[in-house]
């Protein structure tokens, strides 16, 4: 098998797709085959005037097509800068700069035809190991070629048509080989003599931007579409019920992605609409009938009554990274799901409101309750609303706070802590820590009542995480690992 290894030593990639503009703070990921061919052609211009453009038309070859890749775990980011233009400081210039972080030195693996002739793998393997960066020239990289993927990794972004599951899918820019550029009704013109002949497949790959526009080109020649699928390394496994496993709780894992990502004081306005849409995938799936929508997932009984005990699902946007953005939603089971519940959890891809898309939701796992991470100490992740009063005749503010938390504890089916302390807001990294009163706390028409956070701590091991008070079933209460 012949590979070709890019590897990021600063764990970075910056790069702007063809047809998008900077400032819209997308980057190109993964690496599109067509920037990668130019940047070795380039090199080739520079440094190799001894190679035919016959040879170099064949290997650059070897890049086109839609090549299966091995992707590292990667998170988009953006900085803003403002161009100096020698003009007054209220008229800088705002640029996004996009990229994508990773690991220093992770790397990325791309698959090329086993057809490659000898000399095109020589002439292939002196340009890509003098390749010192792609895209803008931040992103350094160093790349060779390899003969088969390191021990772990798969090929986890392939073209659709190589995956039949329901992954999410990306349109990536790939190169039209030489016999597709032949087909194209429309090809750049060239001047030999005193007449116009279209360019080679080489000259088309060379053909500058703002030639192209000058031109009337809406996009470059040789630039190709193939949608891709992320593939899971562990595929999506939802335990199906079984009588002797109805007690066992399990917790699915989505990513969040949006532009831009919505605020972690916003968690219980979007729970509400996760939980919208995955009772409205729910009814589709079971033929459009609203009584056939899981309790689990409306939490109502047949008779629209609200369900007690707290059996059914837990929606928990999570802040990962503590920059105080969600990044991440938990929704927690009480039970293994059946057939229908199962497709429904697959199949929520995005978050919607009033007709508009908030948010795309990648599946990530799903997990046993058991195979969570357990501590003893445990900090508010969002605060804690009571649906109790204090009534000062039954003792001071802090006891009845004590109490509050024991009695939730208790419904919830975990231990008494044996330490309550107060903990007096959110940290967020990078920036001022949050108030637990600047979250949205309060459900439809229902008045705001006060939030708390707290430090717990158990004597034995909880796992986490794990929501109490009244509004824990939509982002409220939310504890979690104390590191």
């Amino acid at each position: 098998m012949l590979i070709l290894e890019l590897c990021f030593p600063a764990g970075r990639y910056h790069a702007t797709a063809w047809g998008r503009n900077v400032n819209e703070g997308e980057p190109e990921w993964p690496p599109s085959p067509f920037r990668l061919a130019r940047a070795l052609l380039d090199i080739r211009y520079r440094r190799h005037d001894e190679l035919s453009e016959d040879v170099t038309a064949h290997t650059l070859s070897l890049l086109a097509g839609h090549p299966r890749f091995s992707l590292p775990s990667v998170r988009a980011m953006a900085v803003k800068c403002y161009l100096d233009q020698n003009k007054r400081e209220q008229e800088k210039q705002p640029v996004l700069d996009a990229f994508v972080c990773m690991e220093k030195n992770a790397a990325l693996y791309m698959e090329l035809p086993q057809n490659a002739s000898v000399e095109a793998l020589k002439v292939l393997t002196q340009l890509v190991t003098e390749l010192n960066y792609l895209g803008r020239s931040e992103s350094w990289i160093t790349a060779r070629l390899c003969d088969s993927l390191p021990h772990g990794r798969i090929w986890n972004f392939v073209p659709s048509t190589l995956s039949e599951s329901g992954e999410e899918r990306i349109m990536l820019q790939t190169l039209l080989d030489p016999e597709q550029y032949a087909e194209l009704p429309y090809q750049p013109i060239k001047k030999q003599g005193s007449r116009k002949v279209p360019c080679s497949w080489l000259e088309a790959l060379s053909i500058p931007t703002f030639q192209l526009q000058k031109e009337g080109w809406n996009r470059h020649p040789l630039l190709g579409r193939c949608m891709y699928s992320t593939v899971l390394s562990d595929a999506p496994s939802f335990p199906v019920v079984h009588k002797e496993s109805e007690g066992e709780a399990y917790c699915v894992t989505y990513a969040l992605r949006s532009k831009p990502q919505p605020s972690i004081t916003h968690a219980l306005p979007l729970a509400e609409r996760l939980r919208a849409g995955l009772m409205s995938r729910h009814k589709q799936i079971c033929g459009n009938d609203p009584a056939r929508v899981s309790p689990m997932f409306s939490g109502k009984d047949e008779h629209d009554n609200p369900l007690k005990g707290h059996r059914h699902a837990f929606f928990w946007p999570r802040d990962i990274d503590g920059d105080g953005k969600i990044d991440h939603v938990h929704i927690w089971l009480p039970r293994p799901v059946t057939q229908e519940e199962r497709m429904a959890l697959e199949g929520l891809r995005h978050v919607w409101a009033s007709g508009a898309e908030l948010a795309e939701l990648v599946f990530l796992h799903c997990v046993p309750q058991q195979a969570l991470p357990a501590t003893h100490t445990v900090v508010s992740a969002t605060p804690v609303v009571f649906g109790r009063h204090y009534k000062p005749r039954k003792g001071s503010y802090t006891d009845w706070l004590k109490e509050e938390i024991c009695r939730a504890c208790r419904e919830q089916g975990l231990p008494e802590p044996d330490s309550i302390k107060a903990f007096p807001f959110l940290p967020i990294r990078d920036g001022s820590p949050l108030p637990w009163n600047s979250f949205i706390r309060q459900r439809k028409d229902n008045p705001s009542t006060q939030g708390y956070g707290f430090r717990l701590h158990f004597d034995s091991p909880v796992h986490v995480p794990f929501a109490l008070g009244s509004l824990a079933h939509f982002g409220m209460g939310l504890f979690v690992n104390d590191e």
